[in-house]
């Protein structure tokens, strides 16, 4: 299986910026921490590739988190991804299987997406825009050209295999956006190879290969500048982070309610909580609960 990693590159010529991910390993992390069924590990895998494609754009120390919300049996999609590469993300529920795989039972009928952009806690930038394509990749490619006014085209592959330890065979991910001095009509060319089924075929074929990245950028600028150089560098290698700790399950149980925790007072037993982003257990004694439910929050 090919590691892990994230280019950042320019078509000079074209005036076209794209990042390319390949993120399998940290997709079989994820499934693996959250037990999902083949739809959700499809739907988080790629939201995951989607999430480091879009870390690219950061400039150091920043995150950006994004949210797909759906009105279908997709409840919530959720990836925080850093310029450092690190990512996170969960998806519920972890098993869409056992409701139909169809799409409009999987993501209904309207859908939003929200990204934030942060550094060190504080929210530099925030935007939201209709969900329309229902699906991941496509609707945050929708978002960028809609809300950022950046034309972005996105195709994310995933695939898996029936493995238990490794569930996912593939995860690779390209996104173009336009530069202000492109010339759009040649951009969407680009964009129209990017979504057409030979180009996505080419791009869920398993290759260890080296030169795959280079056959892959080589047949998407075919038809349109087939002598264009590529410039571009590896970002650090994407790996699935959790900042979690036992201090921030605090904030957790400082959104119960009061009679809730008078309950839990008198019963004097440990509570358990979980992770949403990284399945991470952690068992808080009462003493733990009452001095978090004392402190005040930051």
């Amino acid at each position: 299986m090919v590691n892990d990693f994230v280019y950042k590159g320019r078509l000079p010529e074209l005036e076209i910026a794209f990042s390319f991910a390949v993120t399998t390993g940290v997709a079989n992390d994820a499934v693996l921490r959250h037990d999902c069924g083949p739809v959700s590990a499809h739907i988080l895998g790629r939201a995951l590739n989607a999430g480091l494609l879009s870390s690219t754009l950061l400039a150091e120390d920043e995150r950006v988190n994004i949210r797909w919300h759906y009105d279908g049996n997709l409840k919530t999609l959720i990836v925080d991804a850093g310029a450092d590469s690190t990512v996170r993300g969960f998806v519920s529920p972890r098993d869409l299987s056992s409701n139909s795989g169809d799409a409009d039972d999987v993501f209904g009928e309207k859908g939003q997406i929200t990204a934030v952009r942060s550094k060190e806690g504080q929210v530099l930038s925030h935007g939201t825009a209709d969900a329309p394509m229902r699906h991941v990749a496509q609707d945050l490619a929708y978002f960028y050209s809609v809300s950022e006014q950046v034309e972005t085209g996105i195709t994310i592959m995933i695939g898996l295999q029936a493995d238990v330890r490794c569930p996912v065979s593939l995860c690779r991910g390209l996104m173009i956006q336009a530069l202000p001095e492109c010339d759009l009509e040649r951009f969407g060319a680009v964009r129209t190879q990017l979504e057409a089924d030979p180009f996505r075929q080419l791009m869920a074929r398993e290759s260890e290969a080296d030169s795959h990245f280079e056959t892959i950028m080589n047949s998407l600028l075919a038809d349109v500048a087939p002598e264009t150089q590529m410039e571009f560098a590896a970002s650090a290698t994407p790996r699935f982070v959790c900042t979690c700790t036992r201090d921030k399950m605090g904030a957790v149980l400082r959104t119960l309610p009061y009679g809730e925790r008078m309950s839990m007072a008198k019963a004097k037993e440990d509570v358990a909580v979980n992770c949403q982003f990284c399945s991470k257990r952690y068992v808080l004694t009462i003493d733990d609960c009452i001095k978090a439910w004392n402190e005040k929050p930051l």
